[in-house]
């Protein structure tokens, strides 16, 4: 008798299936791993600009405290003795010409105390953007130099040139891009010895770009050069996403450059 047929073996697993299998398991898992990769510096990113922004605004009051406290207790005494020296000055004009004089001298001091005073706290708590924004708020601040300082020419330049068209950025941002240009400012007028000052702000896509160059004496050497001003306006343009650059300008001047995310 012949035997039974006996049913066919199954076949066996193929080394190229079980090969492929493990390799689609293994891009999977890196795949898995990067996506959490991902989300945790998504989060380190987001924990970071909240300490960023909280550590702004309690630095933000600090100096809003610390200038009505210098405004309070420097500004009233200078203005008393302007008053003081203005009065000599008026007195002793007829009568004692050489002191006359040096009370007018008294005077032009105050005058440059109070004048320096009143940058000072500017720069620690500058003046309110509102709702303007900032191109408002930059056109405030030249006109504020302009009449400070009428020798001296101030020029602004926006891209775009309307407001709105320039759009608004978060408030940190602003905060920080007007503080930039209002420390740039200073410099130019205190330390460059310069004729004019041009300011330009730019939309760069999701950048802002502003530049502050003057015809003054150029870049300083030494401290100055990397002191606390600019050590301030880097400060603020990192906490924005940016970054500050100093250069000559075309001029022979000093020209900075400070490129802030705006949105």
């Amino acid at each position: 008798m012949t035997s039974a047929a006996q049913p066919p073996n199954p076949p066996a697993p193929c080394s190229g299936d079980d090969d492929l299998r493990r390799r689609l398991e293994r891009i999977e898992a890196e795949r898995d791993e990067a996506l959490r990769g991902q989300l945790v510096l998504e989060a380190q990113r987001d924990l970071a600009r909240d300490v960023a922004l909280r550590f702004e605004r309690e630095a933000q009051q600090a100096r809003e405290a610390l200038a009505r406290e210098l405004g309070d207790a420097l500004a009233g005494h200078a203005a008393a003795l302007r008053s003081l020296a203005a009065t000599f000055e008026r007195r002793l004009a007829g009568r004692e010409p050489s002191l006359a004089q040096l009370a007018a001298l008294m005077t032009g001091a105050t005058d440059g105390l109070l004048a320096a005073l009143g940058s000072s706290l500017a720069r620690i708590r500058p003046e309110p953007l509102g709702s303007g924004g900032l191109p408002a708020a930059l056109r405030a601040l030249l006109e504020d130099w302009r009449l400070r300082v009428p020798s001296m020419r101030f020029e602004l330049l926006l891209e775009p040139s309307g407001d709105a068209a320039f759009g608004l950025a978060d408030p940190a941002t602003e905060e920080a891009a007007l503080r930039i240009v209002a420390e740039a400012l200073d410099n130019a007028v205190c330390h460059a010895n310069a004729a004019m000052v041009v300011v330009s702000a730019r939309r760069d896509g999701p950048m802002l770009v502003l530049q502050v160059s003057d015809d003054g004496r150029g870049l300083p050497g030494g401290p100055l050069a990397e002191g606390p001003g600019l050590a301030t306006m880097h400060g603020l343009a990192a906490r924005c996403g940016g970054r500050v650059l100093l250069a000559t300008g075309e001029s022979g001047g000093a020209e900075l450059i400070a490129e802030l995310r705006w949105s």
